[in-house]
């Protein structure tokens, strides 16, 4: 790492998820304490963001302004303020030309991912990116080898942002009844797991794709790879069959999907989907004769501004309850800052063949 103030460059942060990446930026230049995680991070010195046109650009500005201001120490920034370390840029090419960033976010839409990189690497020598999920469309497998081998020998650190392969981690010592020395923990019974029920229902989807396109492979790449996060990863190397599929929809888009699938002999149920006015993450997991209920609703929290989540037990992990207070995507960001992404490339690619290879499965029973 150079001498000179770490540059954090977010492209395409017209996205939701690019204006978070830039507030957590900002919130770890002005206060080193954000860092609750007690990761080792660079100090920041600057920071700058890409958006399509003036307009855009400019909105990125006004609503991360408006979220830092609910935020605990940040209540009387003003945007003079903002802009002495965020610099915006309606030319990610120029930007990333005149920052020299030493981390690159990458949030622009999917099928843009692998050229961008591609020209990250090759035509600016950015040498740590952090791909938002996923790096490229489920149907193409072909770039990815390619990529694979430029990413290792240019000596890239590649991270993909699939956050919730930390919540297994962070739950993992937890246990079950604290009053119960002998009850198990999340950790022995997310690993010994010989069934799991995973239900992902969200609100919506990302800003660029069309309500009326949207249908079963928009949903497994968009959520597909955060549900398999949730499978103990001792099921992913067995053989995968995909026994059934549900499709529920309306006369906008695709709702919902329900895959039933075996890893070996293991039954695994995904729910994946969108719904206006419900948003549900349940993770169930089979120990024998046994069934463990795990329930995850999330909050914002206002002094922090991150997403915090509450965890609730049912049947055998009753009466399990643990606050969260770490943001996933908030911790993925830190990791790649931190130079050790929490989904390195090569861990993304091994999960999105699994997705690849599920709608595969489902096509064949349509």
């Amino acid at each position: 790492m150079s001498d000179r103030p770490f540059h954090v460059s977010v492209l395409g942060a017209g996205s939701a998820y690019g204006v978070y990446l830039v507030k957590w930026a900002f919130q770890l230049l002005r206060d080193p304490h954000a860092n609750r995680e007690g990761l080792s991070l660079p100090a920041l010195g600057s920071i700058s963001y890409s958006n399509t046109d003036a307009r855009n650009t400019a909105l990125v500005s006004e609503v991360l302004l408006d979220d830092l201001h609910q935020m605990a120490g940040f209540e009387n920034l003003t945007a003079d303020d903002l802009r002495r370390h965020v610099r915006p840029y309606e030319r990610w090419r120029e930007m990333v030309e005149k920052e020299k960033p030493d981390v690159v976010v990458l949030c622009s839409p999917t099928d843009t991912h692998v050229a961008i990189v591609r020209e990250l690497i090759t035509g600016f020598g950015v040498k740590n990116i952090l791909c938002e999920n996923p790096v490229t469309t489920l149907t193409d497998a072909d770039s990815l080898p390619g990529l694979t081998k430029l990413v290792r020998e240019a000596g890239v650190v590649f991270g993909v942002n699939q956050q919730y392969a930390a919540l297994p981690e962070f739950l993992k010592d937890l246990r079950l009844d604290p009053g119960a020395p002998q009850a198990p923990t999340f950790g022995q019974v997310f690993e010994k797991a010989d069934a799991a029920h995973i239900t992902f229902i969200t609100h919506g989807t990302r800003p660029w794709r069309r309500f009326g396109h949207i249908g079963e492979l928009i949903i497994l790449e968009d959520l597909g790879a955060h549900a398999l996060r949730l499978i103990p990863p001792a099921l992913w190397s067995q053989p995968l069959t995909v026994k059934n599929v549900v499709r529920e929809g309306d006369n906008v888009f695709l709702n919902l999907v329900e895959y039933e699938l075996r890893f070996g002999a293991a039954p695994v149920t995904l729910v994946l989907g969108y719904r206006r006015k419900l948003k549900s993450l349940k993770m169930v997991y089979g120990n024998g004769d046994r069934e463990y209920d795990f329930h995850v609703t999330g909050t914002v929290s206002t002094p922090t501004g991150e997403f915090t989540r509450g965890i609730e037990g049912k049947n055998y992990a009753f009466p399990f309850r643990y606050a969260l207070r770490t943001d996933l995507v908030k911790y993925a960001f830190m990791r790649s800052l931190a130079g050790r992404p929490l989904v390195p490339l090569e861990d993304a690619l091994r999960c999105q063949d699994l997705l690849r290879r599920i709608y595969e499965g489902s096509s064949r029973i349509k």
